[in-house]
């Protein structure tokens, strides 16, 4: 190689290392400036952060996240800002986006799971509530979430039972009341017709025996006839009660109210009574005011000079007899009686103090021909089915 071939190539290689040295200058400096702004955005967003301003640290935080993209320590900070944000949205809207948009920076952020979950669960949104858990689950693995969210799923299932228990059993008491109104709508026909028998008879058929056994105590009854928009009883109607006895008559609010005929006509086989028939004015569902009371023996069952039929009229406070009284009927052997006396609150006043001729009894009253005596224990009296109340 001559000299001037020689000056050449180290002229060459001087600019190449010198091309080399500026260029590596150049690249150390541009790293170091962007490492620089990247940690000035990061402290900014800081902050803002402690300040309570996420906006702004989420702008920052994203500003930084510029230089250094697959930043996951950034891209956690976002998230936590997001869902900071979502916290200060409460449960609108906004808060929901929030959360979303934490989890497009960190898929595995349990809290913006459960701040969207929250949510939904506050709107009662129930199938949003298990999507976030069920997502949030098989992002993260939080037990906590498969937890809640079984509980739901076992809670809608325990609602779901319940309810098809109640519509059967409410299937089973419409049943139940259509077979009991098929009974108690041919007894409403009866009382309506008029024909105290003919509502006798029916009663002692044993269709209506059979419903009288299904009362068994005096909370229950069974009622057809006209009800308000409620449901509740009211006008004209037909109950059944404890013990085979029918109300006919006039209902207010679920109370026997107005003009009503209280009537039983079952009793055992060794009873000398036939049937019982009240009618008169009911308040505060108790005989309350005028009534007539009308009692009819089998005649097989009594003596000679017991009555067939007996007929009380007077005044009733609360179904006792309470006031004026009169009480006429006519004997097996075919004479007719007839007395007058008093009760105050169920108890015959003693009108004489002649000897009763039976013990531990006294006059009330004498027959209208002087020949007979109607006498009292002291026993309360008043209507059927109510004395013993």
């Amino acid at each position: 190689m001559n000299k001037t071939a020689a000056t050449i190539l180290i002229s060459v290689i001087a600019l190449v290392l010198t091309g080399a040295i500026c260029y590596g200058t150049y690249c150390a400096v541009s790293y170091r400036s962007d490492a620089n702004k990247m940690a000035e955005e990061l402290n900014e967003g800081n902050g803002y952060m402690e300040k309570g301003d996420y906006l702004s640290a989420i702008a920052s935080y994203d500003a930084a996240l510029e230089y250094d993209p697959e930043n996951q320590e950034l891209r956690d900070a976002i998230a936590h800002a997001y869902v900071m944000l979502g916290s200060v949205y409460g449960s609108s809207d906004e808060a929901i986006d929030a959360y979303q948009n934490a989890l497009l920076y960190n898929i595995t952020n349990t809290n913006a799971y459960w701040g969207v979950a929250n949510i939904f669960e506050e709107r009662g949104q129930e199938d949003n509530v298990l999507s976030a858990l069920n997502t949030g689950y098989e992002n993260t693995g939080d037990e906590n979430m498969k937890l809640k969210a079984d509980a739901i799923i076992a809670e809608r299932e325990r609602i779901k039972a319940e309810e098809e228990a109640k519509a059967r059993e409410e299937a089973e008491l419409a049943a139940i009341e259509e077979a009991h109104n098929a009974v108690l709508s041919k007894v409403m026909a009866a009382f309506d017709a008029g024909d105290i028998d003919d509502v006798k008879e029916l009663l002692r058929t044993e269709e209506v025996k059979d419903l009288a056994d299904e009362i068994v105590n005096e909370e229950t009854s069974y009622y057809y006839g006209a009800k308000d928009a409620d449901g509740n009883r009211q006008g004209k109607g037909v109950a059944l009660y404890l013990d085979g006895y029918f109300y006919y008559g006039d209902f207010d609010k679920n109370q026997r109210s107005g003009e009503g005929t209280w009537m039983r006509a079952v009793y055992s086989e060794s009873s000398s009574i036939g049937s019982y028939i009240f009618k008169g004015h009911w308040e505060n569902d108790l005989p309350n005011g005028t009534g007539e009371a009308t009692s009819n023996f089998y005649k097989d069952r009594i003596s000679a000079s017991e009555m067939v039929k007996q007929v009380i009229k007077g005044e009733y406070t609360n179904g006792l007899e309470n006031g004026k009284m009169s009480l006429s009927g006519s004997t097996k052997g075919g004479n007719a009686v007839q007395y007058s006396y008093t009760s105050e609150d169920g108890i015959a006043v003693k009108s004489s103090s002649e000897d009763s001729g039976i013990k531990g009894q006294y006059i009330i009253a004498k027959s209208s021909d002087g020949k007979s005596n109607l006498t009292s224990d002291g026993s309360k009296r008043g209507v059927e089915g109510f004395v013993e109340r």
